[in-house]
């Protein structure tokens, strides 16, 4: 994968080459250059070399992903009103939320404006995409948005959510890859559920992380989904299989802003364990992470191909990449 992030850090720099004005370009590169792991341009890079061995053709496509998911990182952080990320000071609180939503808006469209580099036919694939995804992620971001006034949120929904906020994106970064590639609409359909199959058991597996990781290893502090209050599936589970008075405990701990963070997450976490919402996620995690093999399996690539395939994607899940 160091090759590939070589040659997209490369590629990347040379784009971003807009200077006036300061106040609207230094903050795209401020976030642009504050590290992440570069997933989905990696995703885009991998299934073009898997493909095609001519990774320099993904580049604008690999680039345009990153772009985009950082103009949504930007807007995530003023909506939250986060002041650090990546161990940084966000563009909001570096800058000012003025500065944070327009150097989102220009991102968001350079995302679009660097897909320009393709021919006519590639642009219109790729672009139809990113434009669906685009609406998908708002979506989810929105669903995401409502749930915190929601005091029960069904398991249909929250899956609903996460596969609009995070694995569409995940999706696209595969389809990329096989559009690129110029592969037929069967494969280039089959790559985006792949991704997206991945991308929902990535989000369970981040779920998992906040509560039970290695903060080291995982780079947030554990327990900040207890502390916002975030409904994920832990909670949910947790949520339906506890009985009335045992229930109402779990919410007036859950939803209380008395309790210090420290007893509060690890309390939390007692009950999650208890109640076995953490076997039941890592079930859930598995089943995705399955569903994506056995969609592997369905491409025209020879078995040698399908493997590395499908070990990239054990590496993608697993935080390896």
């Amino acid at each position: 994968m160091t090759q590939y992030i070589k040659i997209f850090e490369e590629f990347l720099k040379k784009e971003i080459d807009y200077n006036n004005p300061k106040n609207l370009y230094d903050p795209v590169k401020y976030i642009l250059d504050s590290g992440g792991k570069r997933l989905r341009p990696l995703i885009t890079l991998f299934i073009t070399d898997l493909f095609t061995e001519k990774i320099k053709n993904a580049l604008p496509a690999s680039a345009a992903l990153e772009i985009f998911h950082n103009f949504t990182l930007a807007h995530d952080d003023i909506m939250d009103n986060s002041l650090m990320r990546r161990g940084k000071k966000t563009i909001n609180s570096k800058w000012d939320n003025n500065t944070g939503i327009l150097s989102g808006d220009v991102m968001l469209i350079i995302s679009f404006e660097i897909l320009n580099k393709y021919d006519d036919s590639k642009y219109l694939l790729l672009s139809k995409k990113l434009t669906e995804t685009s609406r998908l992620v708002c979506e989810g971001q929105q669903n995401d948005i409502d749930f915190s006034f929601i005091k029960h949120i069904s398991e249909e929904d929250y899956f609903d959510m996460i596969e609009n906020k995070t694995a569409v994106l995940i999706g696209c970064s595969y389809m990329f890859g096989g559009i690129v590639s110029d592969l037929n609409t069967t494969e280039v359909n089959v790559l985006y559920e792949i991704g997206k199959n991945l991308g929902i058991a990535f989000q369970l597996e981040d779920d998992l992380l906040d509560c039970f990781g290695d903060e080291a290893k995982f780079g947030k502090k554990i327990g900040g989904d207890i502390i916002e209050k975030k409904k994920t599936l832990l909670f949910i589970f947790t949520q339906a299989k506890l009985e009335d008075n045992k229930r109402i405990e779990f919410e007036n701990i859950f939803f209380s802003d008395k309790i210090e963070e420290s007893v509060k997450i690890n309390s939390i976490k007692s009950y999650y364990e208890t109640c076995g919402a953490v076997d039941y996620l890592k079930n859930k995690v598995q089943e995705y992470f399955i569903n994506a093999q056995k969609l592997i399996n369905q491409l025209q690539i020879d078995n040698n191909k399908k493997l590395e395939l499908i070990k990239f994607s054990e590496k993608l899940l697993n935080r390896d990449i």
